[in-house]
């Protein structure tokens, strides 16, 4: 489906908004989608950011993404907010299709979005980013996911009714007794590989839905894969923190340095580093400093 970018434009105090873009859809209803762009045009190396909500796969909306979206295009990224059908309207996997289908709607308009195709990141809290992962897995080798948000996520399900730690009980979503295989295609934690794009993982310690097991359990898998992961443990904070008036901006702020670090402009800092930090030498650098400092009686010569 072609996008018509200047039908419904509205402007915001944060962001310039498009909404109720259609995307996909099926017999029954249209699936939409909404677009942040900033107000200045700035591009962020032209980046766009496919925000999912949460809410459980049962409940929630993309207009909930308003706040956090807003506040991403002022760091230049473009934001692209979807909807997708719901537990109660459809059973699983509906939620997936819809998301993946979302995220190939944005490459195929990247042109008209102002971003690149190579650009495209999938972000989303709790049961958003649970989807975020998922839709990466799915998409392997077809759409080129520069990185992944996971914030609060539900990385690994369990149909347990008290499930262990790290471990969400997912039966609102798979039913109460799904096969084995089909519980592990909705597990992030089992779908993701080598070949996964950079990971971002966010959770406060303080969160009593998603234990944050989840993401440390998901982060040191990544790693073991190789797969370049940062995880942030935020302390006394609670499930969706996030949106707090005052933890939003600093944490966008991390999402920005990570993606422009790690995925926009990683030589800069490689550069910066070697430039500044002896330690980003390596191991032999520092003992040839350790050794000339001993020999001049702890002076660097």
């Amino acid at each position: 489906m072609s996008l018509n970018i200047g039908n419904i434009r509205e402007e915001s105090e944060m962001a310039l908004t498009t909404n109720d873009i259609v995307y996909g859809g099926t017999a029954e209803r249209e699936l939409k989608l909404d677009t942040y762009a900033p107000q200045e045009g700035g591009s962020a190396a032209r980046t766009a950011i496919v925000l999912i909500h949460g809410g459980g796969w049962m409940t929630g909306a993309r207009g909930m993404m308003a706040p956090l979206a807003s506040a991403l295009t002022e760091k230049g990224f473009v934001v692209v907010a979807p909807e997708y059908r719901l537990v109660p309207e459809s059973p699983w996997p509906a939620q997936i299709d819809d998301i993946v289908s979302a995220v190939r709607w944005v490459s195929e308009n990247a042109d008209k979005l102002g971003v690149a195709k190579d650009r495209i990141v999938l972000a989303g809290g709790s049961a958003g980013g649970h989807l975020a992962l998922l839709a990466t897995a799915r998409l392997r080798g077809e759409v080129p996911v520069a990185a992944v948000l996971s914030l609060f996520a539900a990385s690994a399900l369990s149909t347990d009714e008290r499930p262990a730690k790290g471990l969400f009980n997912g039966t609102m979503l798979v039913g109460p007794a799904p096969a084995a295989e089909a519980l592990s295609a909705a597990n992030p934690i089992d779908q993701i590989s080598a070949d996964f794009p950079p990971v971002f993982l966010l959770h406060g310690t303080a969160d009593w839905l998603i234990d944050p097991l989840a993401s440390v359990n998901l982060y040191n898998k990544l790693v073991e894969l190789g797969v370049t992961a940062e995880l942030h443990l935020v302390a006394k904070a609670n499930h969706e923190f996030i949106g707090e008036p005052s933890m939003m901006k600093p944490m966008v702020a991390e999402i920005a340095l990570f993606l422009d670090r790690i995925v926009l402009d990683p030589q800069r800092y490689v550069d910066e580093a070697m430039e500044t930090n002896l330690f980003a030498k390596g191991p032999e650098a520092f003992r040839a400093m350790m050794a000339q400092m001993a020999k001049g009686g702890g002076k660097p010569g």
